[in-house]
């Protein structure tokens, strides 16, 4: 499969603590990769250099092969919080990245608005934030990160701030748009559940510094309820005693 975003070597310190060590990841073109570990593992850490917004001590990060090393605003991230901007409507919110690459704002709102039917957001475009769900305005929030990059897109727990009833609706939306989008998306959690529902491949990162333990490929079978079945119970088991036997103690910024 054609590697669209690599991390090779990463490590990290902080005021002397080292926090991640000899971090190798691939995320394929089309695929949904979770990197699952407990809080404070560094998670986030990772993420914040797969951005660019920090630089690994040691390692490189490519994207479609160019090393794009603490290079920032090239790579799609879409945090916990949607951070959507309160005085501008859905549509407008949907359109910033196009506007920062300097298309005019009527065109940018216009190719925005275009997706928002794809997005479940269908009639939202003149609506603000506020007047939305918080499922809703994580739609809002993934459509604008799949507008500021169409590479590879990042997302650290998108859906931890959700009711359960609203967080699992908003697993199986996001499975199918990510399928009919063709994304390319790295997700963080420290779900099993969650890792399980939605990714192809799973990292498991644990540990004092913190390394990748395993890397699992994730084919359960399709159905409405997935985790119902043997196979998923059985998942779940193998990868709790994978974390819980990982030695990890909380020294990360997530």
């Amino acid at each position: 499969m054609e590697a669209v975003l690599k991390a090779e070597g990463i490590a990290k310190s902080y005021e002397g603590r080292r926090v991640l060590s000899d971090i190798n990841v691939t995320l394929g073109k089309g695929e949904t990769v979770c990197l699952l570990g407990v809080s404070g593992i560094g998670k986030t850490t990772l993420f914040n250099i797969l951005s660019g917004l920090e630089a690994p001590d040691s390692g490189r990060v490519l994207l479609g092969g160019e090393d794009v090393t603490g290079k920032s605003g090239l790579v799609g991230y879409m945090q916990q919080s949607d951070l959507l901007l309160p005085y501008r409507t859905i549509a407008e919110n949907a359109a910033l990245p196009l506007i920062l690459r300097g298309e005019k704002k009527r065109d940018a709102v216009k190719k925005a608005s275009a997706m928002l039917a794809d997005f479940g957001l269908e009639g939202c475009e003149k609506l603000y934030p506020a007047q939305l769900s918080g499922g809703m305005r994580q739609r809002a929030a993934l459509l604008r990160s799949c507008l500021f990059s169409s590479t590879a897109l990042l997302m650290d727990e998108p859906f931890s701030a959700l009711d359960a009833i609203t967080r699992a609706g908003m697993q199986k939306w996001f499975k199918r748009v990510a399928r009919e989008q063709g994304l390319s998306v790295f997700l963080i959690t420290h779900d099993i559940n969650e890792a399980l529902l939605l990714s192809d491949r799973i990292y498991i990162l644990a540990g004092s510094p913190g390394k990748i333990i395993c890397e699992l490929p994730n084919s359960l079978p399709e159905g409405e309820n997935p985790e119902l079945t043997r196979e998923f119970l059985e998942s779940k088991i193998k990868i709790t005693e994978l974390v819980a036997g990982g030695g990890q103690q909380p020294n990360g910024k997530d």
